[in-house]
């Protein structure tokens, strides 16, 4: 007993932390600290707080990464810009009160994104995720979406949070990467922050609201899922005659909502009235996505988090260099899989020429649908504003003996598929490996003066306003409006 006791004297976070670092070699995969208090007691019989737990995770991840990632985070990217020609790096930092050179913010954009990026749709999406480590902060992302509908990272920033001034920054930088045009489109979250900073560095660019936060505030404001629903039926509509007829009926069915809608802009949140070209990207679901996939890192020191962040790119680019290498189609598998979809939702349909290119395709209810090849538009709207052709143009190519490809926008193309991801991210060279320059080198970075407050530290992501569980229309990205 008296042996017992005094081992549970010795039952520090420090104890702790040994042996949650011997049994669990990576961070990511060891227990949560509630999940760490439970296996204490059921393998040493020693009762330690929450907090301890806790405690002893964060000195275990100190033991394993080094606690001085912030001085680390210069040389780190210098070393990954020598194995990664036309890697864009950024290290911003700010003196306090004492005279120190504290940490601020940091940027990164890998040059095989930059050149990837250059083949893929003019979209960006943006979002930004919390941390959840030991000092505050907050990963910005701007993402964009390949011709296999998948998600391609382009650039990430660590800041101090959500404010106009650094996504500004960031944007800024941004900016210098794919430059500013009216024939670009940002989608983001409708945050004041990030509507001042597009307006400042992307003043060009159209801007989309993403309808998933337009929903959730409509759930939070006025307490009706089916009414969100109807406002996602309008906002997916590619004829402004059915939005029309969609947003008549959300005016009768409530008028504050309508009023709401109708003040944020319907250029802003719908696809029929939204100036530049949405193509399929009506939320920002891939900054999600990509959030998602970075969320077991969120608490790792920045330079792990980065280097998660380069060894997960790295997986990405070589996987898919190796899918699109071995597709032998024209178009990309799921560009073709949105093919057939438009094909059976056309079936039966009747076809008549109008005159060179132009043809006129009438559906099974009698609805009428004007083609034309040469220009590759039709009145449905589907085809000009996907860069894919609907099925009434599918038709109408088949009846003159024009292949598919040559209707499809080359953003989706297996070609343009692989030269995205042509390039290839590697690790950092080690230490020693270069001459790291004397103004890095010397340059000593502590860390931000935004320490997490003490506490029970919060684990799961914090809810958006309104937010409710996925709904059946927005389950996947290409919802496909039926063409008859």
């Amino acid at each position: 007993m008296d042996t017992h006791r005094l081992y549970k004297w010795c039952a520090t976070s420090k104890v702790l932390a040994h042996i949650y670092r011997s049994k669990y070699g990576d961070s990511t995969a060891a227990p949560k600290a509630i999940q760490l208090q439970q296996l204490v007691l059921e393998d040493l019989r020693v009762s330690a707080s929450y907090m301890k737990c806790h405690r002893a995770k964060g000195i275990a991840i100190d033991m394993t990464h080094g606690n001085d990632s912030y001085l680390n985070i210069a040389d780190y990217f210098e070393r990954l810009k020598a194995t990664n020609p036309g890697t864009i790096t950024c290290v911003e930092t700010e003196v306090d009160e004492n005279g120190d050179t504290c940490f601020r913010y940091a940027f990164l954009a890998f040059g095989a994104s930059i050149q990837g990026f250059r083949r893929l749709r003019p979209a960006l999406i943006i979002d930004g995720t919390h941390l959840s480590g030991k000092y505050k902060g907050v990963l910005l992302t701007a993402s964009g979406q390949d011709g296999n509908f998948q998600v391609f990272s382009l650039a990430f920033a660590l800041v101090d949070g959500e404010t106009e001034e650094a996504w500004t920054w960031f944007l800024t930088k941004v900016e210098r990467i794919i430059a500013d045009s009216n024939t670009l489109t940002i989608i983001s979250d409708r945050h004041v922050s990030i509507v001042k900073a597009i307006s400042q560095t992307f003043p060009k660019a159209h801007h989309g609201a993403c309808i998933v936060h337009i929903m959730r505030n409509v759930v939070s404001r006025y307490k009706s899922k089916g009414l969100a629903k109807m406002v996602c039926e309008a906002a997916f509509q590619f004829r402004r005659s059915d939005f029309d007829k969609k947003f008549d009926r959300i005016k009768i069915t409530n008028a504050a909502c309508f009023k709401y809608l109708e003040d944020i802009g319907t250029a802003k949140w719908t696809r029929t009235y939204f100036q530049g070209n949405r193509f399929y990207l009506m939320t920002s679901n891939i900054a999600e996505q990509l959030n998602n996939a970075i969320s077991k890192f969120r608490a790792s020191p920045i330079v792990e988090m980065f280097i998660f962040i380069q060894r997960m790119l790295t997986r990405w680019f070589s996987a898919r260099m190796t899918k699109s290498a071995k597709h032998r189609g024209i178009c990309t598998p799921e560009v073709d899989k949105v093919i057939q979809t438009h094909i059976k939702l056309t079936k039966g349909s009747k076809i008549n020429p109008s005159k060179d290119w132009s043809f006129s395709v009438r559906g099974l209810f009698g609805h009428g649908n004007t083609v034309h090849l040469d220009t590759k538009c039709c009145i449905c709207q589907v085809f000009q504003k996907l860069k894919i052709p609907c099925g009434h143009a599918l038709l109408a190519a088949d009846s003159v003996g024009l292949p598919y490809n040559q209707l499809v926008g080359d953003y989706y193309k297996t070609q343009h598929w692989v030269h995205t991801y042509a390039g290839v991210i590697y690790p950092e060279v080690d230490p020693g490996e270069i001459a790291i320059p004397p103004a890095i080198a010397d340059l000593t970075i502590y860390p931000p003066k935004t320490r997490r407050p003490s506490g029970r530290p919060r684990d799961g992501r914090i809810p958006s306003t309104g937010e409710i569980p996925a709904m059946s229309l927005l389950d996947s990205e290409f919802t496909t409006v039926q063409l008859i």
